[in-house]
C-alpha cells in the first residue's frame, strides 16, 4: 500500500472515530476529503478499503444475513418439530438476536419433557415482550404463529 493511501485511510478512520454521532456516508466522506485536498483517485482507493466501516453505523456489528445456529442434540430433542421450525424462522428473518436465542434456549432447557409451541410462546413473550415495541412483537408473533414468509 502506498504511503499516501495509508495516510488517507488513517485520516478517514480518525474522522469516523472523532465524530461517531455524524452519519458516516460515502458522499459526505468524499466531499470532506476533497475539501482536504486529496485526489479523486486516492479517495476512491481509500473508500474501497474502508467501505465496510463506512456502510455500517458506528457501534453496530455487521452480521451475516440468514445464518441459523445449529441446535445441539439435547436442544433438538428437547424441542418439538414445530417449535424448532418456529425458532429457525425467527432467527433466519433476524427477528431475534443471537443473544436472545441463547437466552431462550437456556430457559427452554429448564423445562421438563418436550417443549412445544405453548411453552415457546410463553418464553417469547417473557424474554422479548418487554424489550420490543408493539410492531416488532406483532411481526414476531405473526411469523411464529402463522408461518408467514417475510419478503
Amino acid at each position: 500500500m502506498k504511503a499516501q493511501l495509508a495516510e488517507l485511510v488513517n485520516v478517514i478512520l480518525s474522522e469516523l472515530e472523532a465524530h461517531p454521532d455524524a452519519a458516516a456516508s460515502e458522499t459526505r466522506m468524499r466531499r470532506w476529503l476533497t475539501r482536504q485536498g486529496y485526489s479523486k483517485r486516492d479517495i476512491d482507493a481509500a473508500i474501497k478499503l474502508v467501505w465496510p466501516r463506512i456502510s455500517v453505523p458506528v457501534g453496530v456489528e455487521p452480521r451475516t444475513l440468514g445464518v441459523v445456529r445449529h441446535l445441539s442434540s439435547f436442544e433438538s430433542c428437547k424441542l418439538s418439530r414445530e417449535a424448532r421450525d418456529s425458532l429457525a424462522r425467527l432467527e433466519m428473518y433476524e427477528l431475534i438476536d443471537p443473544g436472545e436465542l441463547e437466552m431462550l434456549l437456556e430457559r427452554l432447557g429448564q423445562f421438563e419433557g418436550e417443549v412445544g409451541m405453548e411453552d415457546l410462546d410463553y418464553l417469547l413473550s417473557w424474554v422479548l415482550g418487554s424489550t420490543r415495541d408493539v410492531e416488532s412483537q406483532q411481526t414476531i408473533y405473526g411469523v411464529f404463529e402463522d408461518n408467514r414468509t417475510l419478503h
